[in-house]
Order: structure tokens, then C-alpha cells, then sequence
């Protein structure tokens, strides 16, 4: 097959949109929480399990995608994403606790379905050359999504009522879904219509787990999947309680960070690219990512706004900008038809790090009081995903060690 610029434009161009959308959907919930908990008469603390059972959900249709793309092509799994993005959010329309946890079960759903096709159709259209930039420019849609949503939810929440906000997300997804109906043909042409759907969950994980290079690149994912979501949900919360800042200083932190990530999942790209090396720039990735984990534990109300923001957006930079080139050492080292299968099992173990690492850090935090000291905790993290990327990294050079011994064993016999 024939890839032309234009093709790779097109395939990149959607992926972005439907990630952005998936991230618009799942940020929507979160940024019009008080709304929605005055309404259905909760704490707007509660709005986190939502997104709680979103992500468990992730987990799970993650390890059921590759079966999807292998069936339906992953040109048409991207939009059944879609579709079920557009559901969700009408469900979250009923304004009912029950409307609004089988909607999160859905959302959860369609987002673990987004990245396994996309990782198949990027292997398509990328070159060696182009490979990490290419996978993190296609990643910027999240943090892109999470400040188109910190920007429309509010303002529609409040102009037109909460349930009708949700329109926004479901027009989206719908034009998305169509627009993309006409390239469909060109992109699934791969697919197999005799491929049992439903397949035992954990036949892709042992896959992952039996590729030993492959399983240290998992769990480097997540670890830093952790470190993420630990940072995102924390941050303002530290600011406001462990360093004074009003709710709008400490929100404008997290939009550094938001917008740091931008910059650094293109950049993290560019780089692995340039030095052809994607695990030597996950290594630094995390190396960084510790360094901004210890100066945050010496955070106090003293540091003046412009170095807190700096290490805001230095964190941002590490702690956010990973996935790219994650997601094209996952492709790299899979099994050329195996790429959506690998990438679904290996982004569940991502999951579950994204998942947990809030659980673990207000646990911690329950013991010691303070939100900057509990990210020794964040520290600890990183150090163990710079141990799994290193044991990636030299397993690798073992296996090239061996492989240049035996070449010169052979032209010695030959001799």
C-alpha cells in the first residue's frame, strides 16, 4: 500500500479529532461538577467516582479492542468509539445517579477503544524517521480536548443548563463519525469478518508479558501513568491548601501544566526521532519527571508564583509528555499483526497505574498531612519506571550483543 502525505495527513488529522473528542467527553463531567452535584444533590467531591468507573471500564474494552480491529477494521472501531462517546453523553442527559454511572460504564467503554486502532493505523502511515513525532503529535489531542472542555463546559452549563451541555460532545462525535464514513474502505481494507470478537481478555496480555522488552515498556507505562494522574488531580489542591494560593491562581498551575504537555509530547517526539533512540528519551522523560517530584517537595508558600509556575511547567513537560513515544515503543517492538492487540493489553496495565497512583497518594497523605510531602511517594514512582525502561534499554543490547557474536561465529565456520 501506498502511502502519500496527504494519507498520512488524513489518518493523523482524524486520530487527533477523535481522541480530542474522547477527551473532551471525559473532561466534560469533571468540569461542570458543581453544576451537576447541586442538581442530583451530591458533593461535588462525589463527581470523582464517575470518572472512577470510567477508567475501570477503560481497562477492560482496552483488552477487547485488537479483537474489534481485527474484525471490523480500525478505521470503523474509531468510530464506534465515537458513537458510544455520543451515547454516553445522552445518557449523562438524564440527570439521574443511575443515567449517570451507566454513562461513565459507556464513556469508559469507547475510551479504551480509541488508542489500540489508532496505534494500528499510525503503524501504516509512519516512517522509522518519523515514528515518535508522529505518535505524539497524534497524542496532543487529550491535553487539547481537557482545555477545549475547561473552556466550553462552564460557559454552556451556565447558559443553556447542564444536561443540554452535553449536546456539545454528542454533535461532535456524531459529525466526526460521519465525516470520517468516506475514507473507511481505503483504512479497513486489513480487516476479517471470520475473527471471533470476544476473545479470552487475557490471551493479549500474556502476549505482552511474554515479549520481555515489551513488558518493561508496560510497565514503565504504568508507572508514569501514575506520576500523570497523580499531578492532574493533586496540583490545584496543593496549591490551595498547602501553599495559600486562591482557587483561580491554582487553577491557572494546572493550566500550565495542560499546556506544557502540548509542548512536550511534540518535543519528546522530535527528539526520539532525531536520536533514533525512544527509550533513552522515556529514561530522561522519568529522570526529569523525579527531579520536579523532589522539588515539589520543598514547595512552600515563599517560592514567588513564577517559579512555582516554572516547575509547573516543567512537570507538565515530563510528567504528561510520555505517551507518544510510549505508544511508538509499543508498535516498535510488537509483532507486525499484533499491533492493536499489544497496544490494548499494554495500555491496561497503563491503566491500572493511572488508576491506582491517586489511590496510593491519598493514601499517603492521610499519614503525613501535607500534599507536597506526599510526593516522595511520586518519587519513588518515577525512579521505578526509570528501572523498567533501563532494563528495556539493556535487555535490548544484550540481544544485539548476541546477535553480532553470532554473525562472526557463523563467518568463522564459513572460514
Amino acid at each position: 500500500m501506498n502511502i502519500s502525505r496527504l494519507d498520512t495527513f488524513i489518518v493523523v488529522g482524524f486520530l487527533i479529532l477523535v481522541q480530542g473528542t474522547g477527551a473532551v467527553a471525559g473532561f466534560w463531567l469533571p468540569a461542570i461538577a458543581p453544576e451537576v452535584a447541586d442538581d442530583v444533590g451530591l458533593n461535588a467531591s462525589l463527581i470523582a467516582y464517575p470518572v472512577l468507573i470510567l477508567y475501570i471500564f477503560a481497562m477492560i474494552s482496552s483488552l477487547f479492542a485488537g479483537g474489534f480491529v481485527t474484525r471490523f477494521g480500525a478505521w470503523r472501531t474509531s468510530q464506534l468509539a465515537l458513537f458510544l462517546i455520543g451515547i454516553s453523553h445522552l445518557m449523562f442527559m438524564g440527570g439521574s445517579l443511575f443515567l449517570i454511572a451507566l454513562g461513565s460504564m459507556i464513556l469508559g467503554w469507547a475510551y479504551g477503544m480509541i488508542t489500540p486502532p489508532a496505534s494500528h493505523l499510525l503503524s501504516k502511515v509512519v516512517t522509522q524517521k518519523n515514528r515518535n513525532l508522529i505518535f505524539s503529535i497524534r497524542f496532543t489531542g487529550v491535553p487539547i480536548g481537557g482545555v477545549l472542555a475547561g473552556i466550553f463546559a462552564p460557559q454552556l452549563a451556565l447558559e443553556f443548563g447542564w444536561q443540554q451541555s452535553m449536546l456539545f460532545s454528542v454533535a461532535v462525535a456524531a459529525a466526526l463519525c460521519l465525516a470520517m464514513q468516506p475514507f473507511r474502505s481505503q483504512w479497513d481494507s486489513d480487516r476479517s469478518s471470520n475473527v471471533t470478537l470476544l476473545r479470552n481478555p487475557l490471551t493479549d496480555l500474556k502476549l505482552v508479558w511474554r515479549l520481555t522488552s515489551l513488558r518493561w515498556v508496560a510497565l514503565y507505562g504504568m508507572c508514569m501513568g501514575a506520576v500523570q494522574t497523580t499531578l492532574t488531580t493533586y496540583t490545584v489542591t496543593m496549591l490551595v491548601e498547602d501553599i495559600g494560593y486562591s482557587l483561580v491562581l491554582a487553577g491557572l498551575g494546572l493550566s500550565v501544566i495542560q499546556f506544557s504537555s502540548i509542548f512536550g509530547r511534540v518535543t519528546w517526539g522530535w527528539v526520539a526521532d532525531k536520536i533514533n533512540n525512544g527509550r533513552l528519551a522515556l529514561m530522561v522523560i522519568a529522570l526529569i519527571g523525579t527531579i520536579c517530584a523532589v522539588m515539589t517537595i520543598t514547595l512552600s508558600p515563599q517560592w514567588p508564583p513564577v517559579l512555582v509556575f516554572s516547575l509547573c511547567f516543567v512537570f507538565g513537560i515530563a510528567g504528561m509528555g510520555w505517551n507518544g513515544v510510549y505508544a511508538s515503543e509499543i508498535v516498535r517492538l510488537s509483532p507486525k499483526n499484533d499491533v492493536s492487540k499489544t497496544t490494548g493489553a499494554s495500555f491496561f496495565i497503563t491503566f491500572s497505574g493511572v488508576f491506582i497512583g491517586p489511590l496510593l497518594f491519598s493514601a499517603g497523605y492521610s499519614i503525613v498531612g501535607a500534599y507536597n510531602i506526599t510526593f516522595f511517594l511520586t518519587i519513588i514512582i518515577a525512579l521505578l519506571a526509570m528501572f523498567f525502561i533501563s532494563n528495556c534499554a539493556w535487555l535490548e543490547f544484550l540481544n544485539f550483543w548476541k546477535c553480532i557474536n553470532d554473525l562472526k561465529l557463523n563467518e568463522n565456520s564459513k572460514n
